[in-house]
């Protein structure tokens, strides 16, 4: 997964079905850092989409297989949600402490992290505490990101050591969630700060939430080589669903959108308004080859275990509700 800021987060949760691969590893590295700056949440506010999936931030691209509308929406067709066992998990309460998961970010520099050179650029490395800077070891973020110009990408703490597919030689690598059945979970607010660094080509106060297949950010995330050469799998198709992104400095409706150049891609025009000065709860669940971006009640408790009810409740579409989104991508 990838955050831009400017965001304060105060928890991050993965789960996975009980039983899968993933869940059934032994995750017990813990990170501490200290708190960050919080604010409570008031309002309620529910948006939904639903996709066919692909694998986008797993190890490797699964294409969606086609199935008929009564697959997803028809009663008693689709498959009930066993219970899923949260897997990895982030809070910014002090002492801030993170399991199962790795902070990175495109800062590699060889003395420290990861690496650097002039055809590709820095590769991912550890990053600080404020996501600024390379550091050697991976450390928990503070739970701000003070602005569009901090990225992290997280991952699974998990190093990959040959089971991965291509990686840049000397780049931090890790797991991404492999698998087509996965949850994440997010609280978070999006306060308005502009830029502060004269690099007027980057986009400013737009804080976004993204997924990418792990393909990518272990190869080049953004741009070509010197040649001008794609060499990450994006435009071939591993693709990038956005969970919620804020397309404009400044703006308040933050969409769901799913890209994947020259393979099935889309979205909509429904959107959630951005949380500023209250922290909002969000989930993306990735379900029978649907995806659900949902707006959660302020109570919903990142709990270790959570029950094939709870998620079914969450993916459960109401045509008659006027604040949920359904858009098809295939057939």
């Amino acid at each position: 997964m990838h955050i831009r800021g400017p965001m304060n987060i105060s928890q991050l949760a993965v789960y996975t079905p009980s039983g899968s691969i993933a869940t059934r590893r032994n995750r017990r590295s813990a990170l501490y850092r200290s708190t960050v700056r919080d604010a409570s949440s008031s309002e309620l506010e529910h948006m939904q989409g639903h996709a066919t999936n692909a694998q986008l931030n797993g190890d490797r691209e699964n294409s969606a297989k086609k199935r008929s509308p009564n697959h997803y929406l028809g009663e008693g067709h689709l498959q009930a949600a066993a219970g899923w066992g949260r897997i990895a998990y982030y809070t910014s309460t002090a002492p801030a402490e993170a399991t199962g998961l790795a902070f990175l970010a495109n800062l590699g520099d060889p003395r420290l992290s990861g690496t650097f050179d002039y055809s590709f650029g820095n590769s991912l490395s550890y990053v600080s505490a404020s996501g600024t800077s390379c550091v050697s070891d991976n450390t928990p973020f503070d739970g701000t990101l003070e602005t569009s110009e901090v990225e992290l990408t997280v991952l699974t703490d998990e190093v990959c050591t040959g089971a991965c597919d291509y990686t840049r030689p000397n780049s931090t690598a890790h797991h991404g969630w492999e698998g087509e059945e996965k949850a994440f979970f997010i609280e978070f607010q999006m306060d308005h700060y502009d830029n502060v660094g004269s690099d007027q080509g980057m986009i400013s106060d737009a804080p976004a939430w993204w997924f990418l297949n792990a393909n990518i950010p272990r190869t080049l995330q953004y741009g070509n080589d010197r040649r001008n050469i794609p060499c990450s799998c994006w435009s071939t198709g591993c693709g990038e669903f956005d969970a919620f992104e804020v397309l404009g400095r400044g703006e308040e409706r933050a969409k769901s959108t799913l890209h994947r150049q020259g393979n099935l891609e889309g979205g909509d025009s429904n959107y959630f308004r951005r949380p500023v000065g209250r922290m909002l709860k969000f989930a993306v669940i990735f379900h029978n080859y649907n995806i659900t971006a949902a707006v959660l009640d302020d109570d919903f408790d990142f709990r270790t275990a959570l029950s094939g009810g709870q998620i079914d409740d969450i993916v459960a579409y109401d045509p008659k509700s006027n604040t949920h989104s359904l858009f098809a991508i295939g057939t």
